[in-house]
């Protein structure tokens, strides 16, 4: 009889821990912390889909906000692919590294941490005065504006994140006096590239500009 009761209760002892288990699923957590490796508190922490489009805003499936300590953690996560992204916005002359993370479980026991977000400064995130005349333009003289239908584009790469342009103006010049305006660009942009052109011609060129 005792045999039978010990063997009945290590039998439902295993099935409530299968079931705790299911019932729990994967889990991922970690921290986010400044430059200085202390903790950031309030930070909120995304849990999405990696099926979801590539630059699209996270769908979040679950979202936390970090502790005092700068923890966070996602648990009750079914088998699947994930992303985990960070959402703080409260610090503009900084990024972060990584802004966001993959993740796989395999299965729905796995738990995985060390998933840690860095903040870092940024000095593309600061913006410089920028301000541009038609008498900037030298070969806008070789350009009959009163006649000809001529447009311009002034716009600046920053290096920090060569494929986007910052476009300053685009539009149609009729006169030196017609081209004339105030922009700010990134700290780290130090030419400002115009394009002139025309039914009949086309020129390009370039403007270095003090940090």
């Amino acid at each position: 009889m005792n045999k039978y009761f010990f063997s009945l209760k290590f039998f439902l002892k295993v099935i409530l821990m299968i079931a705790s288990k299911a019932v729990l699923g994967a889990s991922v957590g970690g921290a986010v912390l400044d430059e200085n490796g202390q903790p950031i508190a309030q930070s909120t922490i995304c849990l999405s889909s990696q099926n979801a489009a590539a630059g699209a805003t996270p769908n979040c499936l679950q979202t936390q906000t970090t502790d005092a300590q700068g923890n966070y953690s996602f648990s009750q996560v079914d088998a699947g692919a994930y992303v985990v992204t960070i959402t703080d916005g409260r610090f503009p002359t900084y990024t972060w590294l990584p802004v966001a993370r993959k993740v796989t479980f395999a299965q729905s026991s796995d738990s995985i941490t060390g998933f840690n977000f860095k903040r870092q400064f940024s000095f593309s995130n600061f913006q410089k005065p920028i301000t541009i005349n038609g008498s900037d333009l030298p070969e806008l003289s070789g350009f009959n504006l009163s006649q000809d239908t001529v447009f311009v584009k002034v716009y600046a790469v920053d290096p920090a994140n060569p494929t986007q342009q910052t476009v300053f103006f685009l539009g149609k010049v009729t006169s030196d006096a017609n081209l004339k305006f105030a922009a700010s660009a990134p700290w780290t942009v130090k030419e400002v590239r115009y394009e002139i052109f025309s039914p009949t011609a086309s020129t390009q060129g370039s403007l270095f500009v003090q940090s």
